[in-house]
């Protein structure tokens, strides 16, 4: 041992140390035999002739030490037999590489009984760099895989260990003064020789300056009064002059009086881990394609801009970007050039936007822009100035992989103050904004509720269905889905009605697309489902189970969380959600396919079917109905009205029955109001039907007398 201290890297400062018996005895003694591992030093030879092993191995293997330095052959029959090769090949490769080995294997105690450990070593180097010893560490990590239910914080320990093993090690005196430190501290210093005496090692590996709050005379108080804290992160510079962060995790070592007489510290570089987590904060708040910020960031930035501008009698704008045919890039040239288009539409507008303004990706294709800390007076002017440059930027044609595409958009605007107080109404607004804006053409600006209606109506209109909804003054009825031919019960449709305390009942077309406009309509959903449920479990307790229709909005579809508040919500009150179907029209599911496709398919993932509604109205593709996971076509009504005098309708009719039959969908035809439709139905084999002929929408008490035909 006292040969093995003068040939470590260290200068007269080692050799010194290697002379002192007592402080070698003690410095040992913190650094080996007190830590829960087995320590070993070998010749650097190709049998890795023991030298040393530390007293911890009897109680790992069951062998003294001095039993594996007389039989150098014990350690290998110690190995498992399965693992023999394995490692003597590892230790033949590293010996010629130079190398540590580290590695993991099964040993055998003297009682039979098998260990797993891990082994890892380090080559000791003379003065002249020639290897002359290697020394490493046996760590019993048993107990690390037979822990299951502690196995988070055992791993958590073990990589400690692990880490320890390999890492910096350092020896203080009580002055201050770096007595040892290891080729791995060297290393991390990127020292390639050992230090000098003039060298200040204290503060080059520890970070201490002396222009720093925490000082070298701080520094030595706290050791000398043993209070350095055990576990600290500090930076260290390294020769090179490059900066590493480094965490240290330290020991006292005192004698037998309980004085300190030094203190030993490891030290693992964890630049790597730091930039990463760094790296995976910043993925959580910024979108992955462009690099925007993201919604949740956005989220943040807008709440406190809201604060600020209350607070300071400022003025907030929200514009809210959706681009127009960016669903051509994604059908002809993939999704792969659909995100490097997104990329050049966000660097056109980031070139477009103040330093102070916030350029976000909302989500597919659409932007968010906050302006904050706008005069009140000059706020609307200044957000179509805004808005106008936006669609400015996207002017100019782009080219993605050789093919170019004109890029326009709609923007909808929405003013605090004046449209809303909170961030919720203020994100809706500016959404439904964007909503009529598209409807208007190509490239315009819109603001919310601009030159639209009466105002003073609208916003009584806005009030009383909000309130409406907080007060459930929202009711269903349902509408049977029947088999045309024996009349049972197939599913019900839920149909919302508004229970008006000043009007009565009123119908959905007085509402929906007013709710739709002033984003409500996510709300009359969410109030929508949960009513649903609520009549199901009723239902489920007086012994049915029907299928239940559900109609969705396509500004549902647009949200990212939707699928999983449908799951968690039947989940809450264990419903199949196999008896869940969700209508969305075909307009909606078809014209942006490249957006409602994936909600969709998660939607279907969570095991509700999908139905496209009023099938036929619209332009549909085969192969987008065949992409989407669909398992229900619901004929448009106007077929079926025009089948008997209409040979076109009824060749429509006919062939969208045989399509959903070839896809092994159901067909589901809507509006039979007669017997000579109900027939024909039958004739064509439709299996499904729906109209005031087989059953009006009522309130569910009417539903008993068919829930009680269901079909099997």
């Amino acid at each position: 041992m006292h040969d093995l201290m003068k040939s470590l890297p260290g200068g007269p400062r080692i050799s010194a140390l290697a002379d002192d018996p007592t402080m070698v005895q003690a410095l040992w003694r913190g650094l080996v035999e007190q830590v829960p591992a087995v320590t070993y030093i070998t010749d650097c030879d190709v049998h890795g002739t023991l030298r040393y092993v530390s007293p911890q191995i009897e109680g790992l293997l069951g062998h003294a030490p001095a039993a594996f330095l007389k039989d150098e052959e014990l350690w290998y029959r110690c190995v498992h037999p399965d693992d023999v090769q394995r490692v003597r090949a590892e230790e033949e490769r590293t010996f010629k590489a130079e190398a540590s080995l580290d590695i993991e294997m099964r040993m055998i105690h003297a009682d039979g009984h098998e260990v797993l450990v891990w082994e890892r070593d380090t080559i000791i180097r003379d003065e002249h760099g020639r290897p002359t010893h290697m020394q490493g560490v046996l760590i019993d990590i048993t107990p690390l895989r037979a822990m299951r239910d502690e196995r988070d914080a055992e791993r958590t320990r073990a990589a400690r260990y692990l880490e320890a093993a390999g890492a910096a090690i350092v020896v203080l005196d009580t002055d201050g003064q770096v007595e040892l430190i290891n080729r791995a501290g060297y290393d991390l210093l990127g020292v390639t020789e050992p230090a000098t005496g003039d060298q200040d090692l204290l503060g080059a590996v520890f970070g201490l300056d002396e222009r720093q709050t925490v000082s070298r005379r701080r520094f030595v108080e706290a050791l000398t009064g043993g209070a350095l804290p055990p576990r600290y992160e500090r930076e260290l510079r390294r020769a090179d002059g490059t900066t590493r962060v480094v965490a240290w995790t330290t020991r006292l070592v005192r004698d037998d009086n309980g004085r300190v007489t030094g203190s030993v510290s490891s030290g693992n570089d964890i630049t790597e881990r730091r930039a990463a987590a760094e790296q995976i904060a910043h993925l959580a708040n910024h979108d992955a394609v462009t690099g925007l910020p993201n919604r949740r960031l956005f989220g943040e930035h807008l709440d406190l801009t809201l604060a600020r501008a209350s607070r300071q009698g400022h003025a907030v704008a929200l514009l809210y970007l959706d681009l127009d045919d960016f669903k051509l890039v994604n059908d002809s040239l993939g999704h792969s050039a659909g995100d490097r288009l997104l990329v050049k539409v966000a660097r056109r507008l980031r070139a477009r936007t103040r330093g102070a303004d916030l350029l976000a990706r909302h989500g597919g294709d659409e932007f968010l822009v906050l302006l904050g800390d706008l005069d009140p007076g000059t706020a609307e002017a200044d957000a179509r100035l805004a808005a106008r440059g936006l669609l400015d930027a996207l002017a100019a044609p782009f080219v993605v992989s050789g093919a170019e595409f004109h890029i326009g958009g709609s923007v909808g605007i929405s003013l605090l103050p004046g449209d809303s107080l909170d961030a919720e109404t203020l994100l809706r607004h500016a959404d439904a904004a964007m909503y009529q804006a598209k409807r208007d053409g190509r490239d315009e600006i819109r603001l919310f509720d601009s030159d639209r209606g009466e105002p003073l109506a609208r916003l009584s209109m806005t009030s009383r269905l909000r309130q409406a909804i907080a007060d459930e003054q929202l009711v269903l009825h349902y509408q049977p889905i029947v088999d045309p031919v024996s009349g049972q019960l197939h599913a019900l449709e839920a149909l919302v009605r508004w229970q008006d305390p000043i009007r009565g009942l009123v119908m959905p077309g007085e509402f929906i697309t007013f709710a739709e406009e002033t984003g409500l309509i996510d709300r009359v959903g969410e109030l929508v489902l949960e009513l649903v449920v609520r009549q199901r479990v009723r239902w489920r307790e007086d012994g049915f189970e029907p299928t239940i229709h559900v109609n969705l909005s396509p500004r549902e579809l647009r949200s990212p969380a939707f699928a999983e508040r449908v799951s968690e919500r039947l989940a809450a009150d264990d419903i199949d959600p196999r008896t869940i179907v969700l209508e969305i029209t075909e307009t909606a599911a078809m014209q942006d396919p490249t957006r409602t496709g994936p909600l969709l398919r998660e939607l279907a993932a969570t095991g509700v079917r999908i139905a496209i509604d009023d099938f036929g109205a619209g332009h549909s593709s085969l192969a987008r109905l065949i992409a989407l996971p669909v398992h229900i076509l619901k004929i448009d009504r106007s077929f079926l009205a025009r089948a008997p005098s209409d040979p076109a309708a009824a060749a429509v009719l006919t062939a969208v029955v045989a399509l959903a039959r070839s896809l092994q969908m159901a067909a589901v035809a809507e509006g039979v109001e007669t017997e000579e439709q109900r027939e024909q139905l039958v004739q064509l084999g439709c299996p499904l039907a729906q109209g005031y002929l087989l059953g009006r929408p009522g309130p569910a008490h009417d539903m008993r007398r068919y829930l009680g035909r269901t079909a099997a």
